[in-house]
């Protein structure tokens, strides 16, 4: 990896040679003082970059890798130089949206941290720029041979939609699929993962806990109804929520989700056609503990709203009517934001809120979407947890590349939220022919420029929802 102390000692080596140029007027002992200089340079494939490689983006460019191509050697890697140059550059490789900025400083940093440092970068970029050298091969690292395990590690169970369901090409499904895992105890679950049947068609997934076996009458023979804006079913909680990118969630051996004695799931499917017909079956992969763990855990999907009224509050912003906020995005407009703020009430329910640990958080929006903040000002801050904080940025949202974002610190150490504190949503969106992801979107349409955008859940329409995942203290009620 490129050394400052190395610039420093190769500086030194330079100058000395360059005295003994001056001594003596051998030209050829002054061509083997610089051959000997050029390579002991550490920026070579060899001592830098096969190194960085492999430790950020082997993971996916590899044999059954998800990525189209290996860069295991150094003929990969060299042949994909300039391409992965820019988008290293861009920061659009590896996929990891969050970054700090002017607007956002986390206090905490995240597990398994696949971004980049402003070193790393500046050493790939000037090692293109080289001409990509490859040095002295007795200093290659030893091949990588280990790798996570592609799903979730240690499942206890799958469970796939009964049957395949056919996608034919035309406007956007949204498709519930119940469940019945067969549980026959209250069950807690550690990990969760969601296998898209066929990713070219399935847009998000969500998984519900739906107690009372609503979902299976409303699905009858047909195993499936359409479920537009939520499963239709009483009091359903939430297991788990997947988007292209997003990796297993994981909480250890410490929490878990419960899912009650005799509950039923219910997979809601998001589809978003292409121009072929798909038969396609989703499967959930499930992690389950042997008896009920310390923390409990909880995913809350926030924001999304849509008045000024309401649990989840749109705020004001450019654009808006005068009739008050409206949450709409220009057609040809770079820039535009849309915020929304939660209160953490008392009770929900008649269960009193305590202080939650934020486990991980996450941000979900479609394709005009770019940057997502999220925030929280805390009504009764402690000498350890700073009045306002920032718990989220993502300048390089990537639809095509969602995942949740886990903090790096034990339970007891997590940023936290409790009654009265305010969590605001602010989401950032590009609807100009700039952003690519626009571009699939007009020429699906058949538009020549940008649409107006409205809230919506179609894949044409946009989102701005946080993913908050909390944790707190098991109790006897449990």
């Amino acid at each position: 990896m490129f050394n400052l102390r190395s610039v420093f000692v190769s500086t030194a080596a330079l100058s000395l040679a360059c005295l003994a140029l001056a001594a003596c007027s051998s030209s050829s002992s002054a061509a083997k003082e610089e051959a000997a200089i050029i390579d002991d340079d550490p920026l070579t494939f060899a001592q830098t970059i096969e190194p960085l490689v492999q430790e950020k983006c082997q993971g996916c460019h590899r044999e059954g890798g998800i990525a189209p191509f290996p860069l295991v050697t150094y003929e990969d890697v060299k042949s994909m130089g300039e391409v992965a140059k820019g988008k290293v550059q861009r920061r659009e490789m590896p996929p990891w949206g969050a970054f700090n900025d002017e607007a956002c400083t986390v206090n905490h940093k995240f597990r398994d941290d696949l971004s980049l440092t402003d070193a790393q970068i500046d050493s790939f970029v000037r090692w293109v720029e080289k001409g990509m050298p490859l040095g002295d091969a007795a200093k290659r690292p030893p091949p990588r041979t280990t790798f996570a395990a592609s799903g979730l590690l240690e499942k206890t169970a799958t469970y796939a939609m009964p049957a395949p369901y056919t996608v034919a090409p035309g406007k956007d499904d949204i498709r519930c699929f119940p469940i019945d895992p067969g549980f026959t105890q209250d069950t807690w679950i550690s990990g969760s993962n969601v296998v898209p049947g066929d990713p070219r068609v399935v847009h998000h997934v969500i998984v519900y806990v739906d107690e009372n076996h609503e979902a299976m009458a409303k699905a009858g023979t047909a195993g499936n109804y359409p479920c537009f804006g939520g499963p239709d079913v009483s009091n359903p909680s939430l297991l788990l929520a997947w988007a292209p990118g997003v990796p297993p969630t994981t909480y250890g051996e410490e929490a878990g989700l419960k899912i009650p004695k005799g509950a039923h799931l219910v997979m809601q499917v998001h589809y978003h056609p292409n121009s072929e017909i798909v038969n396609e079956q989703t499967a959930v992969e499930l992690k389950a503990l042997d008896a009920r763990p310390p923390y409990v855990a909880q995913v809350i999907l926030a924001g999304n709203a849509n008045s000024a009224n309401g649990f989840i509050k749109l705020l004001p912003g450019p654009n808006d009517p005068a009739s008050g906020p409206e949450f709409l995005i220009p057609s040809n407009v770079n820039g535009h934001t849309e915020s929304m703020e939660l209160v953490v009430p008392d009770a929900i329910s008649g269960f009193t809120i305590p202080t939650l640990g934020i486990y991980g958080v996450g941000a979900h929006m479609h394709w005009a979407g770019v940057d997502m903040k999220i925030e929280i000002e805390r009504k009764n801050p402690n000498e350890e947890q700073p009045a306002k904080e920032c718990l989220l940025g993502t300048p390089k949202y990537d639809f095509n590349w969602q995942r949740g974002y886990v903090y790096d610190e034990p339970l007891d150490r997590l940023p936290t939220v409790a009654a009265g504190d305010k969590v605001r949503f602010t989401c950032t969106y590009d609807n100009t022919t700039g952003n690519r992801h626009v571009q699939r979107a007009m020429s699906e349409l058949r538009m020549s420029s940008p649409p107006e955008i409205r809230l919506g859940e179609t894949t044409l329409d946009e989102m701005c929802l946080g993913v908050v995942v909390t944790v707190r203290r098991a109790t006897i009620t449990d």
